[in-house]
């Protein structure tokens, strides 16, 4: 299954490593620019496992949709998000999106 991660932080970056530990197939990851000089944890993360981060101001913006659409995920995983992600990006992968937050 195609899993396309949206997230940040610590949290995020244990998800995307559970994803790994389990054989899952991450196609992608979603994560918050970077600040100054400072990286997400789930960016480094992914790009530690070779995998391609996207950065998206917002993920309202066009390039969001084109990326994920691009990627053609079967599910979205949302982990720590607190940007709002609009219906149109969920729609893309095929089995839906499912949230996951520590709260």
């Amino acid at each position: 299954m195609r899993i396309a991660l949206i997230g940040q932080a610590a949290f995020g970056a244990d998800v995307l490593k559970g994803l790994i530990k389990q054989g899952q197939e991450v196609v992608g990851v979603f994560c918050p620019p970077d600040r100054g000089s400072k990286t997400d944890p789930l960016k480094d993360a992914a790009l530690a496992a070779g995998l391609p981060v996207y950065q998206p101001p917002r993920m309202k913006d066009p390039q969001a949709y084109e990326q994920m659409a691009a990627l053609n995920p079967d599910l979205a995983l949302l982990a720590f998000v607190t940007d709002i992600v609009p219906g149109r990006v969920l729609a893309v992968p095929k089995l839906g999106a499912i949230c996951y937050h520590p709260s």
